[in-house]
């Protein structure tokens, strides 16, 4: 007999509890008596079947209480797969990145620092180059001693030099011209004269020698000399770039020109005093016996002998002598046929100044008043002009 359910009117088979469209309970058959509805249907005819039917059962339809049950898990579940989600993005994914050495950031892109601009000084006269280095850059641009620029500081192209490059591509100046500080004033230039060491000498970062040692150097090194600081350092070039700076510098400046020498001069006689008349007299002796050996010296003619004496009386005799008078560097002296000279590394003008202050008319032109002979002082010309730029001369 075929059962129906008593809420939905699915069909059940006789021995059925519960309708599995609905849900719903059924009562048992032999406990409970059909109902007259129930009965109709159980008189009329059936269909004859020949084969069984089966019956497919679909899925029960919730309750409204049951869907917004299911509503609510479903919110749950994708908030905590949500929260899960934004934890991994911002705490374990970026380990995770770090540990692998990933940037976050694509393979070939350039990695740029937000360095801040710096004020630094010349201490010398600074080239301003078109690259981050020396080799293969051109100069386009000089700052003299002591001028404030701002730049960028990078390590140049040869990965070991350190440069400023200043800012809106105006170039590059090399760190070793630079300093952090303003340089010291120097109340005396001395024009790059070159000074060979007397004996060693200490070199500092600073003109004070409780800053850094740059180096010792000893006696016989040509160093370069800039100028004298108010608390009597002397600044020199270093020969890597930069500056250092020589304790007890107006000595050093004294000494530069070489030991003092006393020039006690008579135009009338053409004496020079001193030690200067000792010199002449060693270009005398040496003369003298220059003349002696051509005097025993065979020729082959008189002609031949003629000849050799001229050349002995029109030649000049000159000795390189360094030193220093009243500011003045002396550099030579020579003895002529009729004349005898000294060479100083100044130009006329300022021997003339000394030799003035020192007590001597000297005219316009330079020459002293004499009565026999000629005394003066010019600009060097011929072979003289090897040895300085001024002459002071004295003879017939």
């Amino acid at each position: 007999m075929v059962k129906f359910c008593t809420s939905c009117g699915n069909g059940l088979t006789p021995d059925a509890r519960f309708c599995p469209k609905c849900g719903a309970g059924q009562r048992s058959t032999g406990a409970n008596p059909l109902s007259p509805a129930e009965k109709a249907l159980s008189i009329a005819p059936q269909p004859a079947i020949s084969e069984p039917v089966p019956i497919v059962e679909g899925p029960a339809d919730p309750t409204p209480e049951k869907r917004s049950n299911m509503l609510v898990i479903g919110a749950v579940i994708g908030t905590v797969i949500m929260v899960a989600l934004l934890y991994f993005w911002l705490f374990v994914w970026d380990d995770l990145a770090r540990n692998n050495g990933d940037t976050g950031a694509p393979e070939n892109a350039a990695v740029t620092e937000d360095v801040a601009a710096k004020q630094m000084f010349t201490v010398t006269e600074a080239n301003i180059r078109d690259k981050a280095t020396t080799i293969d850059s051109n100069i386009i641009g000089k700052l003299p001693r002591g001028s404030a620029i701002t730049g960028v500081l990078k390590t140049g192209e040869d990965a070991s030099s350190d440069w400023l490059e200043l800012a809106e591509g105006k170039g590059f100046v090399a760190a070793i011209n630079l300093t952090d500080t303003e340089p010291p004033v120097l109340v005396k230039a001395i024009s790059d004269k070159i000074w060979t060491a007397d004996g060693p000498v200490e070199i500092w970062s600073q003109p004070d020698n409780t800053s850094t040692l740059v180096d010792r150097v000893s006696e016989g090194t040509k160093l370069t000399l800039v100028g004298l600081t108010a608390n009597d350092y002397v600044e020199i070039k270093l020969k890597k770039g930069g500056v250092g700076y020589l304790a007890d510098g107006a000595a050093i400046i004294a000494r530069a020109n070489g030991k003092p020498i006393a020039i006690s001069f008579n135009p009338q006689t053409c004496n020079f005093g001193g030690e200067l008349e000792a010199e002449f007299a060693k270009i005398g002796a040496r003369l003298r016996a220059q003349w002696a050996a051509l005097e025993a010296k065979e020729f082959v003619d008189e002609t031949a002998r003629e000849k050799a004496y001229a050349a002995a009386e029109g030649g000049s005799t000159y000795v390189r002598l360094p030193r220093s008078f009243d500011g003045l560097s002396l550099t030579a002296i020579a003895q002529h046929y009729e004349s005898q000279s000294l060479y100083f590394a100044d130009p006329p003008t300022k021997v003339v100044e000394v030799f003035r202050a020192k007590g001597f008319k000297i005219g316009r032109d330079g020459a002293f008043p004499s009565t026999e002979l000629y005394a003066g002082i010019s600009a060097t010309r011929g072979e003289g002009a090897a040895y300085g730029k001024s002459e002071l001369g004295c003879g017939v």
